[in-house]
């Protein structure tokens, strides 16, 4: 069956995915971690990349880019395949080190963009790796916060023009990542499932002041419950039974834990 063509952005604006085969943690220490950045570093001027925003998980990473389709598939080969020689050479292995090919989501409103800057930020704190994302080093918070350190530098200029139109200082940055939003990103799947956690709890929080309800009530009395559910499917187009793992989710959060 032949590859569905990537979706071009309007924008030319990019949220790309790149997960370890068979969920391998192919970050698993700091000098892996540290050898994909600096791919990354290496390459992105010489296929005229914007990086916007990343961060370096332990089994996969994410990317928000600007480039042409045809640059972004040249520059993803270029560091994926350098990284799997590397990663294949270190732990003396062959074979795949990444699952497929990279996923990319298309970034058409400055909205969605910096949405998915902060969803991007956020990933380690949600998989509980830290506590404040400034505590994560892997990924642009520093590089925003910290713009002198030139010798580093993977954010392009652009990026840089963006944040000092939108932030005075570093603290309305870090404000900004508290916000909360209801947009979905691609990415691993216990990230998608809290992402869609978090957009269900403010689905349920609308209810609540609609119908006048305690959020407990509306799970629990079996007409709100299925209005509730019914309103899950239209945001998220997936099964009944995912739609019932969110709840459920969301119930033991409240404590109701049926």
């Amino acid at each position: 069956m032949p590859r569905r063509p990537r979706q071009k952005s309007a924008t030319n604006c990019y949220h790309v995915v790149v997960r370890g085969l068979n969920k391998i943690a192919v970050f698993q220490d700091k000098r892996e971690k540290t050898r994909i950045l600096n791919l990354i570093r290496e390459n992105y001027e010489k296929y005229n990349i914007k990086v916007y925003a990343y961060c370096i998980m332990s089994n996969h990473f994410h990317l928000l880019l600007e480039a042409e389709l045809k640059e972004l598939a040249s520059f993803m080969a270029k560091i994926i395949a350098s990284f799997a020689h590397y990663y294949n050479y270190k732990h003396n292995r062959t074979g795949y080190v990444f699952q497929g090919r990279f996923k990319s989501q298309c970034i058409e409103n400055g909205s969605y963009f910096w949405s998915c800057l902060r969803y991007i930020h956020l990933n380690p704190v949600k998989a509980g790796m830290c506590k404040s994302i400034e505590d994560y080093v892997q990924s642009s918070v520093g590089e925003y916060n910290h713009p002198e350190k030139g010798k580093e530098k993977i954010l392009s200029d652009a990026a840089y023009g963006m944040y000092e139109k939108r932030f005075q200082t570093s603290r309305d940055f870090m404000d900004f990542h508290k916000l909360s939003d209801r947009d979905f990103f691609i990415g691993m799947p216990e990230e998608e499932l809290w992402q869609r956690k978090e957009i269900a709890k403010e689905v349920l929080k609308d209810m609540k002041y609609e119908l006048k309800l305690p959020e407990e009530e509306i799970l629990d009395y079996a007409k709100t419950r299925k209005k509730f559910e019914e309103r899950l499917r239209e945001r998220f187009n997936i099964s009944q039974r995912y739609i019932k793992d969110i709840r459920k989710v969301i119930e033991s959060e409240l404590g109701q834990g049926k």
